[in-house]
């Protein structure tokens, strides 16, 4: 009769194995760069369909100074003078009302090039560190090996977008800011953002999983490493992970 201990990682083994089968398959370069390109449109999406979240679930007005006055010390100069080009605008009130969902909803699409550029750095200093990693425990592999890994660990990262998409959304949903002022505001929605704190954890944790099931099988693959010593290396890199994720 097995042990309990061999019933439960019986199928760890078997999914490590076929993930080392198909990192070492022909088409796994390929799967990689299609994954860092799906990944890196992914993220952009998701940060546009972040400022939805806001524009949909924060129905608030907000004071906020005029874009379209000038600088107090230019009206002081200049609002009296009637030939003053500054003049008209000058009579423009200091501040105005808008609304917050929108200024939200704008501020994040401002960082659409974050996603554009920030996977691809993730996945270009991953590979970089996990080549390190695999030397260092006698792996075999290329620096392309290295990326190809990586670049099939970035799949993982779509599901905890996803998951906090959806914890914003709903925590948001459930919320009433009160601030009046775009710094209250901003306050009493990153206090509300921190409740879902518990659930973003846990979907990072399960991403974070997949990516060490795909990294111990990768540099099984093509580093030529015992599975004790990818596990080590993937481990390292779960740990750290999981230690950002938390803070």
């Amino acid at each position: 009769m097995p042990s309990p201990l061999a019933v439960l990682t019986s199928p760890i083994g078997s999914v490590l194995d076929r993930v080392r089968d198909a990192v070492d398959s022909p088409r796994a370069g390929t799967v990689a760069v299609a994954m860092l390109v799906v990944v890196t449109i992914g993220t952009s999406v998701g940060i546009i369909a972040l400022g939805a979240v806001f524009d949909a679930t924060v129905d608030q007005q907000i004071t906020v100074d005029n874009p379209d006055r000038p600088s107090e010390s230019t009206c002081e100069t200049f609002g009296d003078d009637p030939d003053s080009a500054f003049a008209e605008e000058c009579d423009e009130p200091k501040q105005i009302e808008v609304d917050a969902g929108e200024e939200l909803s704008d501020a994040a699409n401002g960082y659409i090039h974050y996603g554009l550029l920030g996977v691809p750095i993730w996945w270009v200093a991953f590979a970089l560190a996990l080549h390190v990693g695999a030397l260092v425990a006698g792996g075999s592999g290329s620096v392309g090996d290295s990326f190809v890994i990586a670049g099939w660990a970035l799949g993982a990262e779509l599901l905890r977008l996803g998951a906090g998409i959806v914890a914003i959304w709903y925590t948001l949903s459930n919320a009433a800011p009160a601030g009046s002022s775009f710094e209250a505001l901003t306050t009493d929605l990153v206090a509300a953002i921190t409740s879902a704190t518990g659930p973003l954890l846990v979907a990072s944790a399960v991403a974070i999983a997949i990516q060490w099931v795909v990294v111990v099988g990768g540099l099984a693959a093509v580093h030529d490493l015992d599975r004790g010593p990818a596990a080590g290396v993937a481990t390292f890199f779960a740990a750290i992970a999981l230690l950002i994720a938390a803070v």
